[in-house]
């Protein structure tokens, strides 16, 4: 022992006790450490749910998005292959399409199914006000989970009535 004291002394250095406090102070530095830790988890889990949440919103919005697009393409064109792309009647005086005017006949017999990248419009519903009974026009037996539905009120054969367009997503297999 007496050549270690002296070899310390030499080194001019302390020799090296275990400390109480030392222990102390370290166990209590991990724990707030794994506390920390745990919290900036927890904190990141929460983001990534409130973003996951985000994404299935925007899916969402681009469905009801397409489907008032092919909703209005159908009150302000017209289109004599298919009437979801247009179903207005064609002033000849004019010439133009009179916009909101459309054309029962013409939706009930050239309307087919239309399917453009993701999605597919399943059905179109109208609705007379003066008589409220419904009529739907199913243009598509695909099932799917995620649909939407607009409404847009338009005269049919000059009649007040509400268009209902159904878009679906297409399933993801």
């Amino acid at each position: 022992m007496n050549t270690i004291n002296k070899f310390n002394q030499r080194m001019k250095k302390k020799p090296i006790y275990l400390n109480q406090k030392g222990i102390i102070f370290s166990i209590d530095a991990t724990i707030s450490f794994v506390i920390a830790l745990i919290t900036v988890l927890i904190f990141v889990l929460y983001l990534s749910n409130i973003i996951l949440s985000e994404e299935r919103n925007i899916e969402q919005i681009e469905l009801d998005q397409k489907a008032l697009f092919i909703a209005d393409s159908m009150a302000k064109n017209q289109n004599s292959e298919n009437s979801l792309l247009g179903a207005c009647n064609y002033d000849s005086d004019k010439k133009r399409v009179l916009t909101n005017n459309l054309n029962y006949t013409q939706i009930k017999t050239n309307s087919k199914s239309l399917e453009l990248g993701d999605f597919f419009v399943k059905s179109i519903t109208i609705t007379p006000l003066t008589t409220n009974q419904k009529e739907t026009i199913i243009l598509s037996e695909k099932n799917s989970n995620n649909c939407t539905n607009v409404k847009r009120f338009a005269l049919v054969d000059n009649l007040k009535a509400i268009i209902e367009v159904k878009t679906c997503k297409i399933k993801e297999i």
